[in-house]
């Protein structure tokens, strides 16, 4: 027992970065899960976090990504805040047609662009995939700001593929965190379906 505390104990310090940004980004999602507002300032954290992290693991694309993030959750902050009718609070609701015209094609040009950068210009281990989730996760987290309920549905996609990007990099507690998220995705998108369906009752 005694050395099983010291080999957790070290592995905490040696690891103390990724284990305080697996920590943050879990509380992020599970406080968005329960559109608890509090979950976008967490989410701040988690990003400033793995922004060290990413460039460690040479996932220059969501190390970027990240830095996005912190400017996105600000927004998602305001957002459910201000962003329903009168500047009330926002409510769960469907995805635009209008917003997919947009996103799905920008979210296509954009993997082309990051993933010819990376591939070409950097030591990037995965330039593809990495690209694909950080075109697709930036998406995402544009609908959630939105409060739209298929940014779960993103999530989900974009979770798992991460979980063996990260696992085959060593990064072992965060490919355990993006399990986590997507167990985390598929209860928010059954919170959020909720929730909207109760809003169209009322």
């Amino acid at each position: 027992m005694t050395e099983f505390l010291q080999t957790t104990f070290q592995y905490l310090q040696q690891n103390w970065l990724e284990v305080s940004g697996v920590i943050t980004g879990f509380i992020c999602v599970y406080l968005n899960a329960r559109e608890n507002i509090w979950g976008w300032p967490m989410g701040i954290i988690s990003c400033f976090l793995y922004i060290f992290i990413m460039y460690q693991a040479q996932f220059y694309a969501d190390m970027w990504l990240q830095v996005v993030y912190v400017f996105l959750n600000a927004y998602g902050w305001y957002e459910w805040l201000y962003g329903g009718a009168n500047k009330q609070a926002l409510t769960v609701s469907h995805i635009l047609p209008k917003e997919i015209l947009i996103l799905l094609p920008a979210g296509i040009l954009l993997i082309g662009g990051a993933y010819y950068y990376f591939d070409t210009q950097t030591d990037a281990v995965q330039p593809f995939w990495d690209s694909f989730n950080t075109a697709f996760s930036l998406v995402a987290i544009y609908l959630q700001a939105k409060k739209r309920l298929e940014s779960w549905l993103v999530w989900i996609t974009v979770d798992i593929i991460y979980i063996p990007l990260f696992y085959f990099r060593g990064l072992y507690p965060t490919a355990g965190l993006y399990l986590a998220y997507l167990v985390l995705a598929a209860v928010g998108y059954l919170l959020w379906r909720k929730s909207m369906l109760k809003q169209v009752s009322a």
